[in-house]
């Protein structure tokens, strides 16, 4: 038993405060206890450490004590014997399984081959999911760069138009349509031909990165009435990816509606760039646009010229450049 102190806290004989159910060691019985610990449970040690706490220490110290005094059984060597056989017969497996050499390969018998599948189960696993993600990133690489490209054009256009008062265009003035019997036979891609011509732009930049022909930028057709637009409408939608109508078309091909996505970035849709520098894709040819003369809004497709009647209902030979109304916004290359 503990002795007691006048300054420690109420105990009962044991040494210990509590309810009487869960008795708790006092403060004192504590950093006894905890110097005990300190010096190995070397009481000697404790002591010549803490001579003021002797007594309390030799109490504590013989409770301690008292459990080297309980009789336990020798063990069993056959116990003993048996885990240091499983110890060392799992140490083999495992080493057996590192193993790369002919001992390592992996046999039926052995259930290797379900281990090999698995494996290559989550192999396809991982494909499966990983390269549509590829693939997707890929894409959008793509459209950033086509954007970023569309972008340095557009310094180099503002830059032209700054110097020369006037959009592009290769003969100084707009093109005369009246005896061009198809717009297969029209190259538009001269005019954005000037920035490169002129130091403007590098030729990296006049066409599309995915677009592998190289036939360039769509464009706006330049007409007079069309050409004061190019200069004060800064919503006015002036280049795009190719235009896949006309491209179809050139090549002896029919588009399957007027209202399809550019080639450049699997028809997903295309970058548009406008008069005021900004860059945008869109998911469809279809643009809300102003009227150049101060009309109401409407829906333009920029691929299909309007006909006399304003419609774009139809690009074919039966079309032809002369009919065009000039009314509307027109991008080819």
């Amino acid at each position: 038993m503990m002795p007691k102190n006048p300054g420690d806290h109420e105990q009962d004989g044991a040494g210990a405060t509590g309810n009487g159910l869960y008795p708790n060691l006092s403060a004192a019985d504590e950093r006894a206890v905890d110097l005990l610990i300190e010096h190995g449970f070397d009481l000697d040690a404790a002591v010549q450490a803490n001579p003021s706490e002797a007594k309390r220490l030799a109490a504590a110290h013989a409770l301690f004590m008292r459990t080297e005094a309980y009789p336990v059984e020798a063990p069993d060597a056959s116990l003993v014997d048996a885990t240091m056989a499983r110890i060392a017969r799992e140490e083999d497996e495992r080493e057996e399984r590192l193993k790369l050499g002919p001992r390592g390969v992996p046999t039926l018998g052995r259930g290797r081959w379900a281990d090999f599948v698995a494996l290559a189960c989550v192999a396809l696993l991982i494909l499966s999911i990983g390269m549509p993600v590829l693939s997707n990133l890929q894409h959008r690489r793509g459209i950033d760069l086509c954007a970023n490209n569309l972008r340095t054009l557009a310094a180099g256009l503002e830059l032209y138009t700054k110097d020369f008062s006037s959009r592009p265009i290769a003969a100084g003035f707009a093109p005369d349509f009246s005896g061009l019997k198809s717009w297969k036979k029209y190259d538009n891609r001269q005019h954005l031909a000037l920035l490169h011509k002129h130091g403007y732009c590098d030729p990296a930049c006049m066409h599309c990165a995915n677009d592998a022909t190289h036939d360039g930028y769509a464009s706006m057709v330049p007409h007079e009435r069309m050409n004061q637009a190019w200069l004060t409408a800064s919503g006015l939608p002036i280049v795009a990816d190719r235009n896949p109508v006309v491209f179809l078309t050139r090549g002896g091909r029919v588009a399957e509606t007027l209202t399809m996505n550019s080639l450049d970035h699997d028809s997903d849709g295309q970058n548009v760039l406008f008069r005021d520098g900004a860059v945008r894709f869109m998911f469809t040819p279809l643009i809300e646009i102003r009227s150049p003369q101060g009309g109401p809004i409407r829906t333009d497709d920029i691929w299909v010229p309007a006909d006399s009647a304003g419609l774009e209902v139809e690009f074919n030979d039966s079309h032809t450049p002369g009919e065009w109304s000039a009314l509307d916004v027109f991008l080819t290359q």
